[in-house]
């Protein structure tokens, strides 16, 4: 069993983070503590809020990732909740989706959007959170000789194939996709996230990008390629 102290997720009203926040809360392989699920509107996450009935260690909070002058208040309450451990485990989960369309098509507010909120949100949320980040890192020091863990400190960032440039441009079943704004902005992530690595692992944070499947939600059941069959039942838990 993976002993993890607390884990936020961004995004987790739906979708891949809802499933996340599910699992981390019953999976007796993967449970935590203190789970801090965030979103737009919690008090319109009738999923989150059905399963905060039954586990007391669930929190709600609200974010906007794209608010970078809300992370102050937002890390605040998150201390109160991790108190001295810290916050062990940050999945940043929250993204849209892109263009599908003609290069002439691409609206420039949708698309400096999209970039904002899959690549540079989660370098922001990460640099919000970062003093948490380190607080468990070095709580956790003493148990993890052995050196980077996710029960820890560590940040999730995720990712997508479709960040990859070989796969954009030579799959059949993803490269003739026109996904203006999401491709460029995995590809992004997934170098914001190389940089975070080599810079975090001096203060003993894991910080590591995931496909965590081509799994059935809301945005890939919109234009995506797959038929039902092709989808994961659910994403990829993280497990170093």
């Amino acid at each position: 069993m993976t002993d993890i102290h607390s884990v936020l997720i961004t995004g987790a009203w739906t979708g891949i983070g809802l499933e996340f926040t599910r699992q981390f809360l019953k999976n007796p392989e993967a449970q935590a503590q203190i789970v801090i699920a965030t979103c737009l509107v919690p008090d319109e996450a009738a999923d989150l809020l059905e399963l905060q009935k039954n586990h007391s260690n669930l929190h709600i909070l609200e974010l906007d990732v794209t608010k970078f002058n809300t992370f102050d208040s937002v890390v605040s309450k998150v201390s109160e909740i991790v108190g001295e451990k810290g916050l062990t485990l940050l999945i940043n989960n929250a993204g849209a989706y892109g263009i599908m369309g003609r290069l002439e098509k691409i609206d420039p507010e949708v698309y400096t959007k999209i970039l904002e909120v899959n690549c540079v949100a989660p370098v922001m949320v990460t640099r919000a959170f970062l003093p948490l980040l380190k607080q468990s890192a070095a709580t956790n020091a003493s148990k993890h000789d052995d050196g980077l863990s996710l029960t820890r400190a560590a940040v999730i960032n995720i990712s997508s194939i479709f960040g990859s440039i070989k796969v954009t441009g030579t799959s059949k079943t993803y490269g003739s996709i026109r996904a203006y704004g999401y491709k460029e902005s995995k590809a992004a992530l997934n170098m914001s996230t190389q940089m975070m690595s080599s810079e975090l692992r001096a203060y003993g944070i894991l910080v590591e990008s995931i496909h965590p499947g081509f799994v059935q939600t809301d945005m890939t059941t919109k234009g995506l390629p797959g038929s039902k069959q092709n989808y994961h039942p659910k994403p990829v838990l993280p497990t170093c």
